[in-house]
């Protein structure tokens, strides 16, 4: 962009709050920012010393065009940008993710609330359905063991909706006491409100009410000699003592909080956060970043809206580090924590929102809040330190396996090819990527055999190849630097053949296959590694970094192909179960899939909820009923 058009457009910025939007060729996002004053901020990138990030030197090179949007407050401007930034993905804005995927509890939306675990993706968006969350929990065993609590204590329903309305008998979890049976049974709702509220109460920290609660009717099921019952009770009033008991109590707190602690080493570094509730260390996740030399505030901000945004619980107070507010942060002895004016009033809004009730954003200078930070920072300097050595550590397992295999380049990305099938029906074939040593799942892929005859593993593999690496070969899409085939001379063979076919240069593959039993010294069979060109196979010891790797791949690889192959032969057999009945199509047989949930939900189903579906009559539902009776008798 040249200079008098910039200058124009920078004169004609309001002093308001708002987005902003920097658009390279082709309208390409480059970066989204939010302002308090639009005129200030953006401005600054334009000054000798306004902004250090590196991408804002040859901003003015790339820029082509300068859009804003203006909102009535620096709140809405804040959410606005994190609404830009998860849609557009821009090439220079933060995009910070958990280490890993995570759990949360949910009690749904309606007047008999389900209770359920949740997995969302890290920086995903927060789920469309209603309904209240608690978490996340920093591991699926902690977020299961607290589900198992609620409801040992509450007795609330875990099953769908669509099995809800439509059962004609309680569940098991009625006759072990871990279920009032709402769907069949005259519970009062009222009654079970509390109990809802009363395990929101219990999954935000508070125990000893629930606590107290199950004593109770372990004591009423005494005084009533009803000691079998009473002797249940206690043993579970022990197992969630001891589920809770575990967890370190900080004796001179009894608040809810989210502590964030900030380590850096240059571009890189580790966000930390530490979750305290009621007192209790409740969990810790970590959102690593490499390659962002942006401040601390705009990190920290950024991290909020994406943390937040996606469903997280949103406590009363989140203590951030000093640094992490902006620039406008009070200065240090003006108390004992302070709310910065820079970044945390349109967080305190933003946030408060989310919770339903008010949320202080504070920088703490002194006291337990500031060792609760310091901790928060301490952590995350030893997960980066961990990370660093983790890295160096895959560094050298894959260099170990460049050299094992005589490869040409490093192999960073391994992709590893299986292949699933059932006397030829339903074949599919899956890859699954290893990068740097660490799965990928979101690069996995999955296809279904189309042309090859499927009475040959060979001819599949061959299939799998071509159309993976088609568009590698068009310039469309990154190639792996090593291909793992699950089989040995045969499919190389006919793999190596295709690349010659395709005028494939620079793709290295090799085929992993079980082998015979190794030297007496060892009690395992050795794997085998095929090369092309080479008769011999390599042979890798069972302990080995080289087929440790190898073995990842390949076990990811089968298990995502047996696991697709199922989900289709699962889809074939309702399918089949119901399109076999005499005036079931596919439309009806939709139908009936999305009223009852599932082929058992149909089956469960009786005549009459059956000929509630438009497009049943009284007598297909009857031939329904028969037919699925009649499948169930014969398995």
């Amino acid at each position: 962009m040249d200079a008098a058009r910039l200058e124009l457009l920078l004169s004609s910025l309001p002093a308001r709050p708002g987005v902003y939007r920097m658009l390279g060729r082709g309208r390409v996002v480059l970066y989204v920012g939010k302002a308090k004053n639009l005129r200030q901020r953006v401005r600054s990138y334009f000054r000798a010393s306004g902004d250090a990030r590196p991408f804002v030197a040859g901003l003015q090179g790339l820029l082509e065009e300068l859009e804003w949007v203006v909102t009535p407050s620096e709140k809405d401007a804040l959410a606005l940008e994190r609404e830009l930034i998860h849609r557009e993905r821009p090439r220079f804005n933060i995009d910070l993710r958990d280490d890993k995927s995570f759990l949360s509890i949910r009690l749904s939306a309606h007047r008999f609330p389900r209770l359920s675990l949740e997995r969302r993706r890290p920086g995903g968006e927060a789920p469309s359905h209603g309904g209240r969350r608690f978490g996340p929990y920093t591991s699926a065993a902690a977020a299961r063991e607290t589900l198992r609590a609620v409801q040992i204590i509450f007795q609330l329903r875990t099953c769908a909706d669509a099995v809800f309305a439509h059962r004609a008998r309680p569940c098991l979890l009625h006759p072990l006491g871990r279920c009032l049976g709402p769907c069949c049974l005259p519970v009062e709702e009222g009654s079970y409100a509390r109990r809802v509220e009363a395990a929101g109460r219990f999954l935000r920290g508070r125990f000893e009410p629930a606590l107290e609660l199950l004593g109770e009717r372990m004591r009423a099921a005494s005084a009533a000699l009803r000691f079998e019952e009473a002797a249940r009770l206690r043993d579970r009033l022990r197992a969630v003592e001891a589920t809770l008991g575990a967890r370190q109590v900080l004796a001179d707190l009894d608040d809810d909080l989210d502590v964030f602690g900030l380590h850096r080493e240059g571009a890189s570094g580790v966000i930390q956060l530490l979750q305290v509730r009621a007192g209790r260390w409740h969990g810790a996740l970590r959102f690593p970043f490499r390659g962002l030399e942006a401040p601390a505030a705009d990190l920290l901000r950024q991290l909020l809206g994406q943390h937040y945004a996606a469903g997280a619980e949103v406590p009363p107070v989140v203590l951030l580090p000093a640094e992490c507010l902006g620039e406008d942060c009070a200065e240090e002895g003006a108390g004992p924590e302070q709310a910065a004016a820079g970044e945390a009033p349109a967080l305190e809004q933003w946030l408060g929102e989310l919770r339903g009730g008010r949320v202080r954003v504070l920088s703490p200078r002194r006291g337990r809040r500031l060792e609760l930070v310091r901790m928060a920072a301490e952590n995350a300097a030893q997960a980066h330190r961990a990370s660093a050595a983790e890295e160096g550590a895959r560094a050298e397992r894959l260099a170990r396996l460049q050299r094992r295999l005589g490869l040409s380049r490093l192999p960073r990305r391994i992709e590893c090819f299986d292949l699933s099938t059932l006397g030829g029906r339903q074949s599919v074939g899956a890859m699954a990527v290893l990068q740097d040593g660490e799965p990928r799942p979101a690069a996995y892929r999955r296809y279904r055999i189309r042309e090859a005859a499927t009475d040959s593993d060979v001819d599949m593999m061959r299939e799998v190849l071509g159309r993976r690496l088609r568009p590698v070969l068009a310039g469309e899409e990154a190639g792996p630097d090593l291909v793992v085939l699950d089989g040995g001379l045969q499919q190389l063979g006919a793999v190596t053949a295709l690349l010659r076919e395709l005028g494939a240069t620079g793709v290295e593959v090799v085929a992993l296959a079980k082998g015979g039993p190794g030297p007496l010294r060892h009690k395992v069979a050795l794997e085998r590694v095929f090369l092309p060109g080479r008769k011999n196979p390599v042979r890798l010891g069972p302990d080995s970094d080289e087929l440790f790797l190898l073995s990842r791949a390949r076990d990811e690889a089968h298990r995502f192909a047996i696991g697709y192959h199922r989900k289709l032969r699962r889809k074939a057999a309702v399918r089949s179960a119901l399109e076999d009945v005499p005036g079931v199509g596919p439309v009806l047989r939709r139908r009936l899939l999305l009223r009852f949930g599932s082929l058992t939900g149909v089956r469960q189903a009786g005549p009459a909820a059956l000929a509630e579906v438009p497009g049943v009559s009284a007598a297909l539902a009857a031939r329904i009923v028969q037919h699925l009776a009649e499948i169930a008798s014969n398995r």
